[in-house]
């Protein structure tokens, strides 16, 4: 999977994504001068679906992802 987050968001959702198993494959970065800077996180998981689900929830969790209303309960 891939996660794009801004700076101040990376270390947790990292932390989150290894307390959860998931293997971390890659973190970059694409452009020099945007802003806010983002930074793509590739991720590999397998195992139990629900774990991991979770481990991915804790991680997007550490963003400030906003959920869309009527969307994902």
């Amino acid at each position: 999977g891939d996660l794009a987050l801004i700076a101040g968001e990376v270390q947790a959702a990292l932390v989150a994504l290894r307390r959860g198993g998931v293997e971390l494959v890659e973190l970059h970065n694409h452009h020099l001068t945007d802003e806010p800077r983002l930074f793509f996180v590739h991720y590999w998981a397998v195992g139990d679906a629900v774990r991991l689900a979770q481990a991915i929830r804790r991680a997007v969790g550490a963003t400030n992802v906003v959920p869309m209303l009527g969307v994902g309960g």
